[in-house]
C-alpha cells in the first residue's frame, strides 16, 4: 500500500492551486467557497482554460470540481479534504456516478493513471461504493501487470496486493458481489492458495453470471482440482492428522510419480505414524527425483534413528549438513544421534554448535540439557 500511495502522491505535481480575491467567494448550490480555501486545477486543464478565456477569474467551476476530485485521488490526507468533499456533494448529489463513469472513460481513452486517480477518489469519498471499489481494483490490477512487464516487480507486487485487498474489501461490504469472488479466485490461484481459489470460484457460481464466465470458472476449477487435494492433504499432515493426509495424497501418487513435494509429504505422514520403512521408501523416491533435497536427508536421518540404525542416521544427517551447514536443527539431530552411539565428544561438538547458532530454540536447549546428563 505504501508504494501505491507514494506513486499517486507524486501526481500532485500536476496540480495548480488558485486563491480567490480577499473577501470574495463562489456559490455552489448554496455552499459558499470562501477565499480561505485554495481551488485546485489540473495543470493541463488550466492551460486550456487560460488560452480560451484569457483570465483566471473566469475559470469554469467544472474545472475546479475536477481538480478537487483529482486532489482527493492523489492525496486523501490533503488538508482541505473535508471541504472538497462537501463541495463535491453540494455541486451534484450524484457526483459519485460522475466520478465512476469519468474514471472508466479516462481509462478507455488511454489516460490510465488519471482514470485510476478518479476511481481512487471515489473510494475515498465513499469507502462502501462497491462498483467504485471493483473498477478501482480492476484498474490497479492492470497497473500491476504493466509494472511487471516493465521489469519493476516490487511495484507490481505492491499494486497487486492493493488489488487483492480491494476485492476482499468488497466482499466484506457486500458478500453477494460475484465478480469479486471471480477475481479473487485467480489471485489466490496465482498465490498457490488453491483451496481458497476453489472456494471463491465455487461461490461465484452461486450467482447469476454470464455463460462465458461460468465456463471459464468451471475450466479453472477442473485445472486446480489436484492442487486442492494436495493442499488439503498437506494441511492434514501439518495439523498432525497423518492418516487423513495420506488418504488424500496417495491417489495423486500414481498420476504424479515425479512430484517430489507430494512424495515428501507422504513420507512425512508415514513417519508421523511410526511406519518408518514406508517413510524411508518415499524419502528415497524423493531423492531419486531431487537428489539435493536437504530436508529429505534430515527426515531419513530421523527415520533411521527411530529404527535404531544410528550409523545410517548420522550418514544422512551429515549429507544434509554438508548442503546446509548452519541448520541448527539438523546439527542438533546429529548430535543427539552421536549421544545414542555413546560418542560424547562429537555429540558435544554438534550440540554446542547448534546452541551457538540459535540459543533461543527450545529443541536446542533441550539437547543441551540432555548433553549435560552425560557429562
Amino acid at each position: 500500500m505504501k508504494s501505491v500511495n507514494e506513486y499517486f502522491k507524486e501526481k500532485t505535481e500536476n496540480l495548480s492551486f488558485i486563491e480567490l480575491k480577499p473577501g470574495s467567494f463562489i456559490d455552489i448550490n448554496g455552499y459558499k467557497i470562501t477565499d480561505e480555501i485554495p481551488l485546485p486545477i489540473v495543470i493541463d486543464e488550466l492551460i486550456t482554460e487560460i488560452k480560451e478565456r484569457r483570465a483566471q477569474d473566469e475559470l469554469k467551476v467544472s474545472s475546479m470540481i475536477r481538480g478537487m476530485i483529482y486532489t482527493i485521488g492523489v492525496d486523501p490526507k490533503f488538508k482541505y479534504f473535508d471541504d472538497y468533499k462537501k463541495i463535491l456533494y453540494k455541486y451534484d448529489n450524484r457526483i459519485e456516478h460522475y466520478i465512476l463513469y469519468r474514471g472508466i472513460d479516462l481509462i478507455k481513452e488511454g489516460s490510465f493513471d488519471e482514470g485510476i486517480i478518479f476511481l481512487r477518489a471515489l473510494t475515498f469519498l465513499n469507502s462502501e461504493n462497491v462498483n467504485g471499489l471493483y473498477n478501482y481494483g480492476v484498474a490497479i490490477e492492470k497497473k500491476a501487470e504493466s509494472f511487471y512487464k516493465l521489469k519493476q516487480p516490487k511495484k507490481g507486487k505492491e499494486f497487486l496486493i492493493e488489488a487483492i485487498r480491494t476485492f476482499e474489501t468488497i466482499l466484506d461490504i457486500n458478500p453477494n458481489f460475484p465478480m469479486a469472488y471471480y477475481k479473487l479466485g485467480f489471485h489466490y490461484k496465482n498465490m498457490k492458495q488453491f483451496k481458497k481459489s476453489q472456494i471463491m470460484w465455487e461461490k461465484s457460481l452461486e450467482f447469476d453470471i454470464s455463460e462465458d464466465i461460468k465456463e471459464e470458472i468451471e475450466a479453472n476449477l477442473l485445472d486446480i482440482k489436484d492442487d486442492v487435494i494436495y493442499e488439503e492433504g498437506y494441511n492434514e499432515i501439518l495439523r498432525g492428522n497423518p492418516k487423513a493426509g495420506i488418504k488424500k495424497l496417495l491417489p495423486l501418487k500414481d498420476k504424479y510419480s515425479d512430484w517430489w513435494n507430494l512424495l515428501f509429504l507422504i513420507g512425512l505422514g508415514y513417519r508421523q505414524l511410526g511406519e518408518y520403512d514406508k517413510a524411508i521408501k518415499e524419502f528415497k523416491n524423493v531423492l531419486a527425483v531431487n537428489p539435493g533435497q536437504v530436508d529429505t536427508y534430515n527426515e531419513l536421518g530421523l527415520c533411521y534413528a527411530s529404527l535404531g540404525k544410528f550409523e545410517d542416521a548420522i550418514e544422512n544427517f551429515t549429507k544434509a549438513i554438508e548442503r546446509r551447514p548452519n541448520d541448527y536443527e539438523i546439527i542438533c539431530n546429529r548430535g543427539l544421534t552421536y549421544l545414542q552411539l555413546g560418542d560424547k565428544d562429537r555429540a558435544s561438538k554438534d550440540i554446542e554448535r547448534a546452541y551457538e547458532l540459535n540459543p533461543q530454540d527450545e529443541i536446542t536447549i533441550t539437547c543441551k540439557r540432555e548433553l549435560e546428563k552425560y557429562k
